[in-house]
């Protein structure tokens, strides 16, 4: 079976004094215009770059280098926080992360032909993050920006998720019935991470080659799910830092 996946923009648009969100992301969305055919497994994936290049640009979280890191987080989170974990073991291009027990609030990812789909799923992340929920508590921005994809569902919905701080330990509620928080265990996940500006290209053969490399290992894993993890403005140059995830099912 195969899906058609476009994202274009039929016109150009006129700039704006102070830009809306729907404006920039029209801009980023003509800037990146393609139109390809997928299987429902690549065009899963490859809808994602476009995203999270976009979604992190239109909230400012851009992450710091090295030297800025927070203590006891990943030198590549920079300036902020993001899930703690240990390496359980190293192979030659990928990683068997153990995480430590986490919190998201996650939204589905609403995707239609020309994206502002997508920039109305972000926004009700962010709405929640700047005090709209339960207690009017604002939640410092963090890393990484998720996307968890189903891969062999069409039914299914893929969702969007901002990590939530560590030292938030009783998350508030949200308002908006659309978003829901999620807390998962301590997990297991094989992580594959590559630099660069990630694009559809970039994304869809990391997860192709981390998912074809387990297969060869045959090593157990979720192949359900594709997890995408951004962790940098698209106006950082240096030391930029993308991920793609699988869950291990021996833990």
């Amino acid at each position: 079976m195969t899906y058609s996946f476009a994202v274009c923009s039929t016109e150009e648009v006129k700039p704006k004094p102070i830009p809306s969100l729907e404006y920039i992301a029209a801009k980023l969305i003509t800037f990146s215009c393609t139109v390809q055919l997928y299987t429902l497994r690549e065009a899963a994936m490859a809808s994602v770059s476009l995203l999270l290049l976009s979604l992190l640009s239109l909230y400012g979280t851009a992450v710091l280098a090295e030297e800025n890191s927070v203590d006891g987080f990943p030198s590549f989170c920079g300036s902020y926080q993001c899930p703690k974990y240990q390496v359980l073991k190293n192979y030659n291009t990928f990683e068997l992360r153990r995480y430590d027990m986490t919190r998201w609030v996650t939204t589905q990812l609403d995707n239609d032909v020309f994206g502002f789909g997508i920039i109305k799923s972000v926004k009700r992340l962010f709405n929640y993050i700047n005090g709209v929920n339960k207690q009017g508590v604002s939640i410092k921005m963090t890393v990484p920006v998720r996307v968890s994809v189903p891969l062999n569902d069409p039914t299914s919905n893929a969702t969007i998720s901002f990590f939530l701080p560590l030292t938030l330990v009783d998350p508030p509620q949200p308002n908006d019935p659309s978003v829901f928080l999620e807390s998962y265990p301590e997990t297991h996940y094989f992580v594959r991470s590559f630099s660069g500006y990630a694009l559809t290209s970039n994304y869809e053969k990391k997860s192709k080659a981390l998912s074809e490399e387990l297969d060869y290992l045959a090593i157990n894993y979720d192949v359900n799910v594709g997890i995408a993890a951004a962790y940098n403005d698209p106006l950082v140059f240096f030391n930029r830092h993308n991920e793609v995830w699988f869950r291990s099912l021996n833990q």
